[in-house]
């Protein structure tokens, strides 16, 4: 059965770049974003079936509408959890305003989308649920603990839900996977929502300093990698890491 697969933030970077890749292999792609340009530009570069579906992963709506446009290709199968924010800053300059957008986008936004393709899986007989981390959720840095904390999150969710939805195929339910993927610097546009200039200059510098950073289609592979391994194989957890990065 081929995949059907939803893909969250769409519309640029890691989100694009795995839209595109799963695809390649032959799935049919819901894509979500907030902006209907950028997803239309996604939707030109694929080389299969898929629909648009523009809105905020922050409202619970964009999740179960995402599910019901995926019926139209039998039900979801692959849940990509991507789109994020990182508008990093000292925690002294920080506002409470984009720690709440930081949770609401990173945390929040995650789980309503799992909340609405879950059923679906089960209706399908199995499924696949991919969440795009950061290695700053396991090693937080200066000016990111709240965008560490966000990702910290995320990891305990796919950790617990992997566990849950195993224990749940033991008892008769059916094979849902669960991943976590934990890029290191990648070079895509989520610098640009770092609201603090400073931050924003000394993250950009640190990335510039780089000989080579991942790519969003190095990160695209490794979800391919995970939903194409045998069924019986649960790729649980990855960091990936450009080769020269020290932390």
């Amino acid at each position: 059965m081929a995949h059907v697969a939803i893909v969250t933030g769409a519309g640029s970077g890691i989100g694009r770049a795995v839209a595109v890749r799963l695809a390649d292999i032959g799935a049919a792609v819901v894509l979500v974003g907030r902006r209907r340009d950028a997803l239309e530009s996604t939707a030109e570069a694929l080389n299969g079936e898929c629909v648009l579906h523009v809105g905020d992963i922050r409202d619970p709506d964009v999740g179960r509408s995402a599910d019901a446009a995926a019926e139209q290709f039998g039900g979801v199968s692959v849940l990509v959890n991507n789109a994020g924010i990182m508008p990093i800053a000292p925690m002294t300059d920080a506002s409470l305003d984009a720690w709440r957008d930081t949770l609401d986008t990173n945390v929040f936004g995650p789980l309503q989308m799992i909340h609405a393709a879950l059923p679906g899986m089960r209706r399908r007989g199995a499924g696949h649920i991919v969440n795009i981390s950061s290695v700053a959720g396991r090693h937080p840095f200066p000016a990111a603990a709240v965008y560490s904390a966000s990702k910290a999150a995320l990891d305990a969710i796919g950790a617990g839900l992997r566990a849950e939805l195993a224990a749940d195929m033991k008892r008769g339910g059916p094979p849902i996977r669960v991943t976590t993927i934990a890029p290191g610097a990648v070079t895509t546009d989520l610098i640009s929502s770092i609201r603090d200039e400073r931050t924003r200059e000394g993250t950009q510098q640190y990335y510039d300093s780089m000989a080579a950073p991942l790519t969003a289609d190095d990160i695209a592979e490794a979800v391919c990698y995970a939903v194409e391994s045998p069924p019986h194989v649960c790729v649980s957890d990855l960091e990936i890491r450009p080769t020269e990065m020290t932390r």
